[in-house]
């Protein structure tokens, strides 16, 4: 598969310093040359990411295919406020899975409102989500809401020591309608989040995924 279409600048991938286990971060491409691309160097617990010249790092990248990994090798490195890693472009490609964004069964405390008219006021309605992702959320909500419809859909995400509220635009992919006690289900696939709001929501996957005690 030619992975240089969906190597962009801006585009969010996980990265993860060994070849094994599920040690991963949220990073971003900052530049794509001819025969490289460079990422952000993340910050991690214990300082900055560990990433050699010569050293071959997992890089995870989501696609409108579904999610691929890589093994590229460190080209180069810098650290500081501005870090970058220079990493190769791989000559072998492993498609993971079908969906770009792994998912994250959790339950959080949403708020949604159909979008009908742009310059409309926004009445929301309370809802839980079950399961979340980089690229949207799947929400059970007391009234059906047909596919297509766009939601503006607001939630909480913890960042530290601090909470930072994502306000979201999305469009509906699949609904399931209630029955009897059984609530509605929608899933929002989102339409205008942003590299720094997807990479924050990434984070926040990755390191509940890593402790499923977080979960709830």
């Amino acid at each position: 598969m030619e992975i240089h279409r969906w190597i962009k600048k801006d585009s969010i991938f996980h990265i993860s310093p060994a070849l094994e286990g599920e040690n991963w971060f949220a990073s971003k491409v900052v530049e794509v040359g001819n025969t490289s691309f460079f990422i952000v160097n993340p910050k991690i617990p214990e300082g900055f990411f560990p990433a050699s010249p010569g050293a071959f790092l997992r890089v995870r990248v989501p696609s409108s295919e579904g999610l691929f990994q890589l093994v590229c090798a460190v080209l180069s490195e810098t650290q500081g406020a501005e870090g970058r890693i220079e990493l190769d472009f791989p000559k072998e490609v492993v498609h993971l899975e079908r969906r770009a964004y792994p998912r994250l069964p959790i339950k959080l405390e949403t708020r949604y409102a159909e979008i009908r008219d742009t310059h409309a006021g926004l009445s929301f309605s309370k809802s839980t989500s079950l399961d979340i992702s980089g690229g949207g959320i799947l929400m059970e909500t007391h009234r059906n809401c047909p596919q297509e419809t766009l939601l503006r859909v607001k939630f909480q995400i913890p960042l530290g020591q601090m909470e930072e509220e994502l306000n979201l635009t999305g469009r509906i992919v699949r609904s399931v309608p209630g029955e009897g006690a059984r609530k509605s289900q929608v899933g929002v696939e989102f339409i205008d989040i942003s590299p720094r709001q997807q990479e924050s929501l990434i984070q926040y996957i990755l390191d509940h995924s890593k402790n499923p005690r977080l979960q709830s």
